[in-house]
């Protein structure tokens, strides 16, 4: 899809071509675009008495400035990520219209604000109907699938990821979303504890993105890979594939907590220790709330502190995670307390926390998302 602005065509066309290198993970392509626009739009946007259209130009740049920063930088993605576009008056272009709920529901998703990206991902579908362009559809596909991934809805996000695999594979240059389609799809099976079918799709994005010499996007991949091993309980394994990761790149906190995690299991606690630091100083300089609570909930495990202050750590956490409905978490921290009070024979506690698992899981089969 291309957005058409009057005036300005060069322009406009320059800002068509960068979206459609950011779509098929031309990162090199994109960058050299973006320098080229820079200058233009640095000219533009210090016009006095700018025409409307001109402010409609300004906010597809905006737009596509933060699409920019997804593809590129995309772990610090924050809060703040979406005031420039927000500063602007609701568009009445179609186009930009769907961009706007679109790239929106991608930044709420990015900063767990489920409720939110819900919200902005049914008013772009309603656009998407009137829109024909295949590629567009497919990546609005893998997005919704990505949001329903990390709400625990893998049923939904299995569909859309087939979807959205299903357009990119028929078209030439789009093998890396096709691989991170395979990737998706590999992390849902996770969730589902379908190891072996997981395997094979996350072996199958790995073959894409080597073969495409795409070795920043294979840490992603490698990621989810970890997280297999980590699920199975093979630490050992899951850190060899998690340690790569935060190496390389070094603020993602997903990682850094998959790997502290698996230390803290070995019984490692001062490495385990260093890797919650830094990630809970990293979730906390982006304002990243929800990994700010597993983060903190994992530090006061490794330090095994009192049971007492446990507690209060990991309801901070329960109320946070039911006011986004991720009930799977609510559940897999109130099952984990219990078992501490089991062993502390706290009776009294041991059946609180079991009936407010009880309680997640009746409110995540009511939302449809029980594994």
């Amino acid at each position: 899809m291309s957005v058409s602005v009057k005036g300005n065509e060069q322009l406009t066309s320059l800002l068509n071509d960068w979206y459609r290198a950011m779509l098929s993970q031309q990162v090199i392509k994109a960058t050299n675009l973006k320098k080229k626009i820079d200058e233009k739009i640095n000219k533009l946007s210090i016009e006095p008495d700018q025409e409307h259209q001109d402010q409609n130009l300004l906010l597809y740049y905006s737009l596509l400035e933060f699409r920019y920063k997804v593809l590129t930088d995309s772990l610090g993605i924050q809060q703040n990520s979406f005031d420039t576009i927000s500063d602007y008056d609701m568009p009445t272009d179609q186009f930009l219209q769907f961009y706007y709920h679109f790239f929106k529901s991608i930044h709420s998703t990015f900063i767990s604000n489920y409720t939110e990206a819900e919200e902005h991902y049914k008013l772009a579908e309603k656009i998407l109907v009137a829109i024909p362009d295949e590629i567009e559809h497919a990546e609005f596909y893998y997005r919704i699938a990505t949001f329903y991934h990390h709400t625990y809805n893998n049923l939904a996000s299995i569909e859309y990821a087939n979807k959205s695999r299903a357009i990119f594979s028929k078209y030439e240059g789009y093998e890396v979303k096709t691989a991170f389609c395979n990737s998706l799809l590999g992390g849902c099976c996770i969730y589902l504890k379908q190891y072996e079918q997981a395997e094979e799709y996350l072996h199958c994005a790995i073959d894409l993105l080597q073969k495409n010499r795409e070795e920043d996007s294979l840490l992603y991949v490698k990621n989810t890979m970890g997280w297999l091993y980590s699920d199975q309980s093979m630490s050992t394994l899951a850190i060899r594939h998690l340690s790569e990761v935060t190496e390389k790149i070094p603020t993602h906190f997903k990682a850094i907590f998959l790997q502290a995690k698996e230390h803290y299991k070995l019984g490692e606690q001062s490495t385990a220790s260093q890797l919650i630091d830094k990630g809970l100083q990293i979730c906390r300089e982006i304002h990243n709330e929800e990994y700010t609570h597993h983060f903190s909930i994992l530090k006061k495990l490794n330090e095994n502190i009192p049971l007492e202050e446990l507690e209060k750590i990991i309801q901070e956490g329960i109320l946070y995670f039911e006011e986004e409905e991720l009930w799977e978490y609510v559940v897999e921290y109130a099952e984990l307390f219990a078992t501490k009070c089991r062993q502390l024979e706290n009776h009294q506690k041991v059946s609180d926390y079991f009936h407010i698992c009880y309680q997640a899981r009746q409110k995540s089969i009511a939302k449809g998302v029980l594994k």
